[in-house]
């Protein structure tokens, strides 16, 4: 957008000038609040920057708001504009929230980096957010025990003779000042946590030796397969003298650590190699000596990395964290003695998924986000008791758990993000309304966009319930069929929420009915549903997508004529499953897909454990796998499809699109291969991130209209 036109079309001769009014202050206001951010204290800049704040809302209702204007499509570039915020964090006596805001790339320019700051905001709205000075990129914000310091990661140049900007962490008071470099670590600090007293910081560094380097051409760089592991270690750095401790001497893969309440012990999760596979499905926990790291006992061979977090209780007894079920793909919230003793399930029969939960100080609740459904809720656990009591409905991320609580639990501060608008920062204190505190997307106000609302069906296979989003198009009107498009989340231990959906809103806008379904192996609805789709992916999960369509289409939402289907990762399974297994979707997108079940079994990076926690029929599995790829009737595919793939993508081997391609083709079916070079599973770089949205609006719009 041309910075020197108001973003408002010329709707009368009355509205031009109002809006382009309420533009220029709008302007004014945010570039007043960045140049007063060095004087924030300045009472009297305060009171000017909200007596503007409240002129440009009453100059946008006397204007008539959005309703009076004629409301623009959203395009792929608008959303490769969004500032990104993440990682909000509350500091301990609830009056200030720092928090990440990744700035969009410049496409115009050779440098398309993205630059993230830290922000701060006071709680009670006092006074606008305000990022910390500097041009440097800064990240992971976290305040210390008493509130006094903040400590975030930063890339300070050519540490130790290194040639690549890695990041370290930095130190300044809550007030301002300079920031202070307290680490100088080769390769980088990967995480960070303060000590429970506030004198250390415990930090996560990789090897060096280990890693993988850029050799000069000619020179032997052949790969030993599973030899020469670079481990992720755990260091302990003394704020008084710098003094630098190394942990983990011992030659395993720190994946996550919380100090205990004392500082004299760590709380690990730990697995035998770096390797994904082993990462994610064969860590322990284990306890280990600050000093001289000598591990003490194991806490847990089953502990996993999703479904809750790793969390020391205050008073030193209990360690809670998420432990798999049985069959390894769900997890349940495990209370045990740091000491020994028997393991308490605390949400075993809990009918939504915990995403993340932190201690009160007295060590009696844990507070949590969960989704219900397909929406967010804070909750009080009593660990004593089991009771689970719904503290408020939020809304919350759609991606990821973030949120931060005072250690009273008397305040909460999170990530919230409406159907209208992507993340931005709220808090809330039990039984008050939550408030947002940033504002970061009002370019959104002139663009038109879906509405998105909770939506149920019930199988038709045996009555299940399930749940999904359903965004309809600006203005639709009911009772007139839309073309619609499926879009099948990740996972398949993944869900959708009512929150913010790009790819959702870029198609709304453009007048598509969007739905988002969780069929069974989805959160949200308690651990035996995320495990409904055992031995059987692309059967009853399937026929809950399907049965949502058709539940649609009785309702007269959306068109049966034109239909397309879309997805990434598992999304991308269940997409190429469809148009092998029906003919009634006009358009399909598959994006790092599997299509062979067996040739991803022996080549993805979290083989082996990902498909045989999900397939466990023996002695054999090929023909199962077989049965269960939608590679293996691509003679059946009468839907033409766009496939798109990282050609770095190791989760997902591009492999996975190819064969699926060649297949279609050599069977003359209308396909489309796109390859991106440097992408991994989830892709980085704008360029490549603008040109996928370009593709996914033409390719539906080719087929559906």
């Amino acid at each position: 957008m041309d910075p020197k036109t108001p973003p408002f079309p010329a709707e009368s001769s009355r509205s031009v000038p109002l809006n382009a009014l309420i533009w220029l202050i709008t302007r004014m206001t945010s570039r007043f609040a960045d140049a007063s951010l060095k004087k924030s204290r300045n009472a009297g800049m305060t009171l000017q920057f909200a007596g503007l704040a409240r002129l440009t809302v009453g100059l946008w209702l006397l204007a008539g708001g959005a309703r009076g204007q004629v409301m623009r499509q959203l395009q792929p570039a608008d959303l490769l504009a969004i500032r990104e915020v993440n990682d909000v964090q509350i500091c301990s006596d609830g009056k200030l929230v720092a928090f990440e805001v990744t700035e969009p790339a410049n496409l115009s320019e050779h440098d398309r980096s993205r630059v993230t700051n830290v922000w701060i905001v006071p709680t009670d709205g006092s006074a606008p957010p305000r990022p910390l000075a500097g041009n440097e990129s800064r990240s992971a914000p976290r305040w210390s025990p008493d509130g006094k310091y903040l400590a975030f990661l930063s890339h300070s140049a050519g540490s130790q003779g290194e040639r690549e900007q890695v990041a370290q962490i930095y130190l300044i008071r809550a007030e301002g000042g300079e920031a202070q470099q307290i680490t100088n670590v080769k390769g980088g600090v990967r995480a960070f946590k303060w000590s429970p007293e506030g004198k250390m910081i415990a930090f996560t560094a990789r090897d060096m030796e280990g890693a993988e380097k850029q050799l000069p051409l000619r020179e032997n760089d052949a790969v030993d397969v599973d030899h020469n592991y670079a481990f992720t270690r755990l260091w302990v750095i003394s704020l008084s003298d710098r003094k630098l401790d190394l942990v983990t001497w011992q030659n395993f893969q720190v994946n996550d650590f919380e100090w205990s309440p004392d500082g004299s012990e760590f709380a690990l999760r730990i697995s035998e190699t770096p390797r994904l596979d082993d990462a994610f499905w064969h860590s322990r926990l284990v306890i280990v000596r600050r000093s001289p790291g000598q591990l003490v006992r194991t806490i847990s061979q089953d502990i996993s990395p999703w479904e809750g977090t790793l969390r020391w209780s205050p008073d030193g007894r209990s360690i809670v964290f998420p432990k798999f079920t049985p069959r390894r793909i769900a997890s349940w919230l495990v209370l045990k003695p740091t000491l020994g003793g028997p393991e308490r399930y605390l949400l075993q029969n809990y009918h939504g998924t915990l995403r993340a939960e932190v201690w009160t100080r007295d060590s009696k609740f844990l507070i949590g986000e969960a989704e219900v459904g397909t929406k967010a809720e804070l909750l009080r656990i009593d660990v004593v008791t089991g009771e689970v009591v719904k503290l408020a409905e939020i809304l919350a991320s759609a991606d990821e758990a973030s949120f931060s609580s005072t250690p009273d639990g008397s305040t909460v501060a999170y990530l919230c993000a409406k159907s209208d608008a992507p993340n931005d920062v709220c808090v809330v204190s039990p039984g008050h309304t939550s408030s947002q505190l940033t504002r970061f997307h009002s370019e959104f106000a002139s663009v038109g966009l879906g509405q998105a609302r909770e939506i149920t069906w019930k199988s038709t296979t045996d009555g299940e319930r399930i749940y999904g989003v359903l965004i309809t198009p600006p203005s639709s009107k009911p009772g007139r069929p839309y073309p619609t498009v499926v879009m099948v989340h990740g996972g398949p231990l993944m869900a959708w929420s009512t929150g913010w959906h790009e790819w959702g809103q870029l198609l709304a806008s453009h007048g598509y009915v969007v739905f988002l379904p969780n069929p069974r192996g989805s959160e949200g609805q308690g651990w035996r549903f995320a495990e409904g789709n055992i031995d059987d992916w692309g059967g009853k999960d399937f026929r809950d997508i399907m049965d949502g369509i058709d539940t649609l289409i009785a309702q007269k939402i959306a068109d049966p004529d034109r239909l397309g289907i879309g997805g990434w990762s598992f999304g991308g399974f269940m997409t190429s499953w469809a148009v092998t297994q029906t003919d009634r979707f006009k358009a399909a997108i598959e994006g790092a897909g599997i299509t062979d079940l067996n040739s991803f079994d022996g080549t993805a990076d979290i083989s082996p454990a990902f498909l045989r926690t999900y397939f466990q029929t023996p002695p054999s599995r090929w023909s199962t796998y077989e049965r269960h790829s939608p590679m293996y009737y691509v003679a059946r595919c009468k839907t033409p499809i766009l496939i798109l793939h990282g050609l770095a993508d190791d989760v997902v081997p591009v492999g996975q699109s190819e064969e699926f391609y060649h297949g279609l083709r050599s069977r003359g079916a209308g396909a489309e291969l796109v390859l991106y070079p440097r992408e991994w599973h989830v892709f980085s770089e704008p360029a490549h991130q603008l040109d996928v949205l370009t593709r996914v609006l033409e390719w539906y719009d080719k087929y559906l209209k």
